[in-house]
Order: C-alpha cells, then sequence, then structure tokens
C-alpha cells in the first residue's frame, strides 16, 4: 500500500510541474506544448538560431541541458545554456512549438526543427517549406493571427 500511495504522489508531482508558471509567463500552459517526452524543439538549440548563438539550426547535445518550465531544452554548447537562460522567454520557440502557419489557420501541427523564421526575439517554427512561405509571405497579418489563435486556445500572451 505504501508503494502505491508513493507512486501516485510522484505521479502528482510530476504532473503539476507541466502546470506551474514562470515568473515572466504566470500564464504559461505547457500542456498544449509540442513535446516529445518532455523535450522541446526535438532536442534542437533554441539559441543557435538567434545570431548570438550562431544563425543557424544546431542539434543539441544530450549531455547539456537545462529544464525551464517543465519544458527540457538541449544545447549545443554551454554559452548558449548560459544566454537561454538569461532571457528564456526569447529563446523559446513560439506557439508551444507548434507550427505557426497552422497556428495562424487556428489548427496544430507538428515541425521541422530546420524550418524557422526569426522575427526580432520571436523564433517561428514549420512544418514545411510551403507552410514557411505561406507565413512569411505576411508575416506581421500571420503571426498577429497565430499570437491571436494561440492565446485563444491557451490563455498565454504571445510572446514578444
Amino acid at each position: 500500500m505504501k508503494s502505491i500511495v508513493l507512486a501516485v504522489a510522484a505521479l502528482f508531482l510530476s504532473l503539476s510541474a507541466w502546470a506551474q508558471p514562470t515568473p515572466e509567463q504566470p500564464d504559461r500552459n505547457v500542456e498544449l506544448y509540442n513535446l516529445e517526452n518532455g523535450l522541446g524543439l526535438k532536442g534542437y538549440d533554441p539559441v543557435s538560431y538567434f545570431a548570438e548563438g550562431g544563425g543557424e539550426a544546431l542539434q543539441g547535445s544530450a549531455s547539456i541541458t537545462g529544464e525551464y518550465g517543465g519544458v527540457v531544452y538541449r544545447f549545443a554548447s554551454e554559452g548558449n545554456r548560459d544566454l537561454f537562460f538569461e532571457n528564456p522567454t526569447k529563446y523559446e520557440p513560439t506557439y508551444g512549438g507548434h507550427c505557426a502557419w497552422a497556428r495562424a489557420n487556428g489548427a496544430y501541427a507538428d515541425i521541422d526543427p530546420t524550418l524557422y523564421t526569426i522575427n526580432g526575439n520571436r523564433a517561428h517554427f514549420f512544418i514545411a517549406r510551403s507552410a514557411k512561405f505561406q507565413f512569411d509571405a505576411d508575416l506581421e497579418f500571420h503571426e498577429a493571427n497565430a499570437d491571436d489563435s494561440w492565446r485563444d486556445v491557451s490563455g498565454e500572451e504571445p510572446r514578444l
């Protein structure tokens, strides 16, 4: 009986960790994020997409990881991990890591982490080149639609 109680307690604690807000995102809703066993961006380094992290999609290392708000990220270098934790909401993908074009159209879709658009401090990811092309064709319009759609389904304010 004691082992069942401990197992239930461990399950409760692990589930509650998924819903914990962060100081920057009190409205965080990780239950809707595009994750594989808690891993974000399919193991790619979220900082690598930005100029200060190299400016290209880099696979993260399983030995250089960090957890933020219920999501585990891998990093290509310890320097990128340090940059991430200085400003995690800058480097996290928009729309919980779902395809930005799909989200702009009120849907969910997986991503190819090598297909992305950086707009200021925002990293948008896409399922296919055609989705990226459509989104980028009117970036501000589609970004606004995706922001509204994500806010409606998740309750989260968009990352800016």
